[in-house]
């Protein structure tokens, strides 16, 4: 029962402070509202009225204006064919090389003692072979002589002509028959007489038939001579034939074929190595200046993975990457105004040399052209190629199309909704929309090919 009582003073006391905060803020809230300023009113925005264009009539040109740097003609990205770790680099950025001047390679000192190796056993296999083709060719030219001198002796034989010496023997002989014939007539005149041996037509007799028998004995020699002729004649005929044959038998065998495989099998082994040394290697392949390198010594290298580029310095020319819908609105030959961006007053004279994926009309293009992707720019005058630097940037302009006396309008006079293009022409008081057909555009001109008139008023956006 006591409680009750207490309960309702608490309640009390909680509702009268209630009570006085909400007065308090609202005095408070009433104080401070009439201590902020009176807001200034905001002006009435001013509509602005569309610009209002003539349809002339003039010159409207369409050109492509683009941005390149000075790059070499001839660019080559050079890698590693195998992995490895890089034990040299040999060269740094900017750096002028000379064409097979070695800028890096990797560590193959194992492959190079084994290249060592086998050059030496390449120049004993070539030794042996050099050895053996001098003693072949000096069996050969010994073969040559004996041969010629065959042939020499077989010619003499066939000068010496033995018939005269047979004539002359067979006439010794008939004039010493008839000698020995006469003395025999002599002697048989005398033979009746005793003395007959002592007479002198008997030493006649004796000394006609001595004479006649060695007469008949030369012409037995020559006939036998005659004869041995014939023979030698035979014999020298067949020591040429046996010389020729040993000449040919030399040349036929030739060297030995075991010393020639030695000397192909230790070339394919020196080959088969250098190529192995030549992958691991990066070398200029012509002379220019290095454009970038990224390879560290003692860094692992990947294959076939870019890490220097060389540039050949001779000829420059203008690069610039395009985006597909440039790029087929150009063609190779096409005129260009080229201007540094460092000396904006100098023009020169320059061509569309090539494009992504095509090649120039004189064909002269290499591999690593037909995979560039770029667009190249060239000068029509060679000479003023000095005046270019590697690496200057360069404004492209190209003349696509131009058309002289044609009508033409602003862009923003031009408006569009969904694929429509049309003008909003002011005729007095009133205006009405007329689609056009446009031609040719520039920034700035666009060719109104139907639809409008030289003259009229055109509401803009």
């Amino acid at each position: 029962m006591k409680r009750r009582p207490v309960q309702a003073i608490v309640l009390l006391v909680v509702a009268l402070w209630m009570v006085g905060c909400t007065m308090f803020t609202a005095d408070r809230s009433r104080r401070l509202a009439s201590d902020e300023p009176t807001p200034t009113p905001i002006p009435t925005a001013i509509v602005p009225s569309n610009p209002i264009y003539k349809v002339q009539r003039g010159e409207v040109i369409k050109e492509l204006q683009f941005t390149g740097r000075v790059s070499p003609v001839t660019e080559k990205e050079l890698f590693f064919r195998v992995n490895g770790r890089v034990r040299k680099v040999l060269a740094e950025r900017d750096q002028m090389v000379k064409a097979g001047q070695l800028i890096a390679d990797l560590e193959i000192d194992a492959l190079e003692r084994d290249l060592a190796s086998s050059r030496l056993n390449l120049e004993r296999a070539k030794s042996r072979l050099e050895t053996a083709q001098r003693n072949l060719d000096s069996q050969i030219k010994r073969a040559q002589i004996n041969l010629e001198i065959a042939e020499l002796n077989l010619n003499s034989a066939k000068a010496q002509d033995l018939t005269p010496r047979k004539t002359l023997a067979a006439i010794d002989l008939e004039k010493a028959d008839l000698a020995r014939k006469r003395a025999q007539a002599d002697y048989d005149a005398i033979a009746w007489r005793n003395d007959r041996a002592a007479t002198i037509q008997a030493a006649n007799l004796h000394a006609a038939t001595l004479a006649y028998e060695q007469a008949l004995a030369n012409h037995e020699l020559a006939l036998q001579s005659l004869n041995n002729q014939r023979f030698t004649i035979g014999v020298q005929e067949r020591q040429v034939q046996l010389a020729q044959l040993a000449l040919d038998d030399l040349k036929t065998a030739g060297l030995d074929p075991v010393l020639t495989n030695d000397v192909s099998q230790a070339e394919q082994a020196v080959k088969k190595l250098e190529a192995a040394v030549s992958d691991a290697q990066i070398v200029a392949p012509f002379d220019g200046r290095i454009l970038s390198i990224s390879v560290t010594e003692g860094r692992a290298a990947t294959a076939f993975q870019p890490v220097v580029v060389v540039g050949d310095l001779t000829k420059l020319d203008i690069r610039a990457d395009l985006s597909t819908q440039d790029v087929a609105k150009l063609e190779v030959d096409m005129p260009a105004r080229l201007v540094l961006m460092g000396r904006p007053g100098d023009e020169m004279a320059g061509f569309i040399r090539r494009l992504p994926f095509t090649s120039s009309l004189s064909g002269s293009t290499t591999k690593a052209e037909d995979n560039d992707k770029s667009t190249r720019v060239a000068l029509k005058d060679a000479a003023l190629a000095a005046k270019l630097e590697l690496g200057d940037l360069v404004r492209v302009t190209v003349l696509l199309e131009n058309k002289k006396d044609v009508v033409w309008l602003p862009p923003a006079a031009i408006r569009s909704f969904e694929g429509r293009r049309f003008v909003v022409v002011q005729e007095g008081a009133a205006q009405r929309r007329v689609d056009v057909k446009v031609g040719i555009e520039s920034p700035d001109r666009v060719e109104i090919v139907e639809g409008v008139q030289e003259g009229q008023t055109i509401v803009g956006q």
